[in-house]
């Protein structure tokens, strides 16, 4: 594997508000979408395939799927089943159903797709469920996503686009390419569980100027391969592990697939794969996707503050949040019984720090203005807790303790799972909570495998990832309004059916502490080719260091109770945030190759075509020789005149009139000390 290296990106631009591709010889017209939908019709609705030798290149077969049932293939049996098809237009797509269903055994298969009107690419889930009377033969080896593309001959290569998952480490979200030679196969998959950990979900196959963007909606252990062979590639993915029957009357999902292709640059089908989030994936209100919050924690991880954990430190947190012009207010791990991590079960207020609850500061919050974020970690219960005390059965333990069990709440159980959706519910009410933070700090594979019998591998896990988009979506339905925040030890969940239903505001726990700059700046880079609602921690409001960690939003953590940094430049900062806000639902242009390396620049571009409207973000590193960087913005007008704002690393602006010709080729920019930033804005003139 060696870094990517993206200098001239092409990006799949449009207008925002449509959500859809714009047409140009370089990019998705009308023609590919209208090619994915032949081939969604063709695999599932029972359509003719695509015509042979046309630009598209994925190969319309049988379904884009694969099992083993009672030990023969999908292949071989599903031809036996009684089939049946149907279509109808949705305002977004086309609509298919297919299903297939044995006539020995009861066991019918659903695939349930849509296929996008506005963007090359198709969506869908498959559902097994048993309408027989007796449990079902071993189903097995289930791939949500098996498909061919046609790759004939050792060239072009197949070249696989990948970033690194989360890992807490200085590799998070790095990107990387390989090639993929004939006769060569890889495998990947997240560690432990947690979907992207280690792992992302999300990558790009390219060949021959063709691009398939490939994302996997399962918040548990999924696994996929891709092996290159003589005239095709096959490609296949799912949940790592399924052997196991069905008893009657039992249902069971598998992971989303979304599959997107698009012609040219690989970087013009990912921002292609963005704007398809931005349009029907991301949380949205009255039709737009919402925007990041910009948030205040002042955690104090180290507790150097004793009144910090108290009613009176959070109201103060309140007005100095106020102060400095955020629009959240986060209070993390420190309200509740037993502090973090030996308290977690403890789902109610330290008596003496907090004797009336968290309503008054919640309420404070709302008549200044603020939204309220409340930290929980639901799925994780530490030993002697209320929750291991009164409800031991609601825990997956590796052994008896006393006290009660420490482990993994069981969200697999229907019972344990509406009990917490209850209990959150009501403290969401309770404490006034606008945003709900929902933190996961353990692996739970370990636990799912172990409750599995021989004859039910994966069933744990099945209903465990189930149940949390279950208990999400009812908490989401009970409080119209409520926002969730998806954390896991940082970004270790961020696959696209936790992207439906949450922001994600600490993409990673290496941004726990300050200090590291260069990751933070990687970490936006890399995680931006795919994943366009993503903030982290800052811990300083000087340019470069809080630059290199904002976003659409951010959540600052300046120590208001010990040396806060003067107020004009924590609100300086804040403000910054707020002013480039709406470009970075744009198009992402990288500008450099990304590297943590010292002696470098890091510079990347978003740029919004229906704004006509962009900003530019460079960092000079500390180690690095040069002051200036010659760089080339992708999507503007070359004969427009564009208003161009320079904002050096003190905050400070000046403004010329520049041609986009001049932007596209000419721009230089200049950072003249080392370890320094500069945002560029620019915006087309009327």
């Amino acid at each position: 594997m060696k870094p990517i290296v993206m200098l001239a990106a092409l990006s799949c631009v449009a207008l925002l508000a449509a959500g859809s591709c714009a047409p140009s010889a370089e990019r998705a017209t009308p023609e590919e979408v209208s090619r994915m939908q032949d081939w969604a019709h063709a695999v599932l609705g029972g359509g003719q395939p695509p015509p042979a030798g046309g630009p598209g290149w994925l190969v319309a077969g049988g379904p884009p799927i694969s099992f083993r049932y009672d030990g023969r293939t999908s292949a071989a049996i599903l031809p036996e089943w009684k089939r049946t098809t149907g279509s109808r237009n949705r305002p977004d797509g086309v609509e298919h159903v297919a299903s297939w269903t044995d006539p020995a055994t009861g066991l019918k298969v659903t695939v349930a797709a849509v296929a996008y009107t506005a963007f090359p690419a198709v969506d869908w889930v498959v559902h097994f469920e048993n309408q027989g009377s007796k449990d079902t033969p071993i189903l097995e080896d289930i791939q949500a996503l098996d498909v061919g593309l046609a790759t004939a001959g050792a060239e072009p290569p197949v070249l696989l686009h990948q970033i690194a998952g989360d890992d807490c480490s200085e590799r998070t979200f790095l990107p990387t390419e390989r090639t993929l030679a004939s006769g060569q196969a890889v495998w990947f998959a997240p560690s432990g569980g947690r979907s992207s950990n280690g792992t992302f979900p999300y990558f790009t196959l390219s060949h021959g100027g063709r691009n398939l963007v490939t994302a996997i909606g399962w918040t548990g252990q999924w696994a996929a391969s891709i092996q290159r062979q003589e005239g095709r590639t096959n490609l296949r993915a799912g949940m790592e592990l399924t052997h196991l029957v069905l008893h009657p009357g039992e249902k069971i999902r598998t992971p989303r697939i979304v599959l997107l292709e698009s012609p040219g640059d690989p970087q013009g089908a990912r921002n292609c794969f963005r704007r398809l989030l931005l349009a029907h994936y991301v949380p949205q209100r009255d039709g737009q996707p919402l925007p990041l919050p910009i948030a205040s924690n002042c955690f104090d991880r180290y507790n150097r503050h004793a009144v910090w954990p108290t009613e009176a430190g959070q109201m103060a947190a309140a007005e100095y949040d106020k102060a400095v012009g955020v629009d959240t207010y986060w209070l993390d791990a420190a309200w509740f019984e037993g502090h973090f991590p030996s308290g977690v079960g403890n789902w109610f207020c330290k008596p003496q720090a907090f004797p009336r609850g968290l309503r008054p500061v919640s309420d404070l919050c709302h008549r200044l203005g603020l939204r309220v974020a409340v930290w929980f970690e639901p799925e994780r219960v530490a030993g002697g807790t209320k929750i291991a005390r009164e409800h031991p059965e609601f825990v997956h333990s590796p052994s008896p303790q006393p006290g009660g069990p420490s482990g993994l709440f069981r969200l697999d159980d229907p019972a344990a799972r509406r009990w917490m959706t209850d209990l959150l519910s009501g403290l969401i009410t309770e404490f006034g909570i606008d945003n709900y933070r929902n933190d996961f700090n353990i692996d739970p594979l370990p636990f799912w495998r172990k409750n599995d019998a021989p004859d039910r591998q994966g069933m744990t896990e099945i209903r465990y990832v189930e149940g949390l988009y279950a208990m999400w979506d009812e908490l989401a339905a009970r409080h119209p309004g409520l926002r969730i925040d998806n954390c896991s030890s940082g970004g270790r969940r961020l696959d696209i059916e936790t992207c439906r239903r949450a922001a994600t505001m600490t993409r990673s726990d290496t941004a726990c502490q300050g200090g590291r700059a260069a990751w933070d700046q990687a970490q936006t880079f890399g995680l931006s080719f795919y994943f366009p609602t993503h903030c982290t921690m800052v811990w300083s409001p000087r340019a470069y260091e809080f630059r290199s960690g904002a976003t659409g939003g951010t959540v600052i953590q300046y120590d208001y109770l010990g040396s806060p940094p003067p107020l004009e430049l924590a609100r300086a900062s804040v403000k910054e945030v707020r002013e480039n806000r709406e470009h970075w639902f744009g198009d992402f242009h990288p500008l450099t190759a990304c590297s943590i390396a010292a002696d470098q620049w890091l510079a990347f571009q978003f740029h919004r075509e229906d704004l006509g409207a962009g900003i530019v973000v460079a960092f000079r590193r500390p180690a690095c020789e040069s002051a200036d960087l010659p760089v080339a913005l992708r999507g503007l007008g070359r004969e427009k005149r564009y208003a161009v704002e320079f904002v050096d690393e003190n905050y400070a602006s000046t403004s010329k009139v520049m041609t986009g010709e001049e932007l596209m080729s000419k721009l230089v920019l200049t950072c003249p000390k080392k370890e320094s930033s500069l945002v560029v804005r620019y915006k087309a003139q009327k």
